[in-house]
């Protein structure tokens, strides 16, 4: 199983993942099962296509994490198999999501439940959704509100003494998205595009004769970050690190033009 610190700098389940962890859900049925799905051959893709979407009338490629595609067992000739195998296909960033809403599954659990219940539609045998222990990385649990907190922690640690001390004491706060005040203020419909806000006075902007320190805080938004990271792109922790860096810039009166800026000298 994988513990806490996996998340150090874990990429996304790439697409060739996808397709490993559905093989071995698949080899992990029941015998029975696997009898009467026959032959089945595994895609893996981002998102379903708009005209499978525009098939099924769905609007957002969000809500379809499978598909099963074949001649279905009744119409299937007694006398032999089927004459090509099924097809199941299984869309990454859709079941991600899913998995990053739950926070309670396992990535290998989660497949093999969507395998199953695209299978299911075409063989008479029930089969309940594989739950125990699972190793490597069927076995990944989407990180927590405590695994950004131990990350965003250990990064704010480990900045140069010198803007370590010129930050003082910045709070961090995980949240699942921003509330609907702050992406109002902001003028952000989407709660996804919104990965962290400073909240604050910026260091240009305080003054020598202030009778007590400001309080300032750096929120991170899990889902909108898990989101991104779901991308594969990039790994776990240089996202969480680059979204409180970029927060952390603006503590210093950086506009989002002069953070870009920095980070590309």
């Amino acid at each position: 199983m994988y513990g806490p610190m996996i998340w150090t700098d874990t990429l996304a389940p790439s697409l060739d993942d996808f397709a490993a962890l559905a093989r071995k859900a698949f080899d992990d049925l029941p015998a029975d099962f696997r009898l009467q799905a026959g032959e089945v051959v595994f895609r893996v893709d981002d998102f379903a296509s708009e005209e499978v979407l525009d098939d099924l009338g769905i609007e957002d490629p969000f809500e379809l994490t499978g598909l099963y595609q074949s001649v279905d067992l009744g119409r299937r000739s007694v006398l032999g198999p089927a004459s090509e195998p099924s097809m199941v296909f299984l869309y990454r960033r859709p079941i991600l999501d899913e998995w990053c809403e739950r926070g309670d599954v396992s990535i290998g659990d989660l497949i093999a439940h969507v395998l199953v219940h695209e299978l299911g539609k075409v063989a008479s045998v029930i089969v309940e959704q594989p739950i125990g222990a699972r190793e490597g990385r069927a076995g990944l649990i989407a990180p927590a509100l405590e695994d950004f907190a131990e990350v965003a922690g250990g990064a704010l640690e480990n900045l140069p003494s010198a803007i370590k001390s010129a930050v003082g004491n910045i709070q961090i706060r995980i949240e699942e998205f921003a509330d609907a005040e702050t992406l109002d203020a902001l003028e952000i419909a989407d709660a996804f595009e919104l990965t962290g806000v400073y909240e604050g006075v910026d260091l240009t902007r305080r003054s020598v004769f202030d009778p007590i320190p400001w309080s300032s805080s750096i929120r991170l938004f899990r889902r909108p970050i898990l989101d991104e990271w779901s991308e594969g792109e990039v790994g776990f922790r240089s996202l969480v690190e680059h979204v409180l860096v970029h927060e952390i810039a603006h503590h210093f009166g950086f506009n989002d033009a002069g953070i870009e800026h920095v980070e590309h000298s």
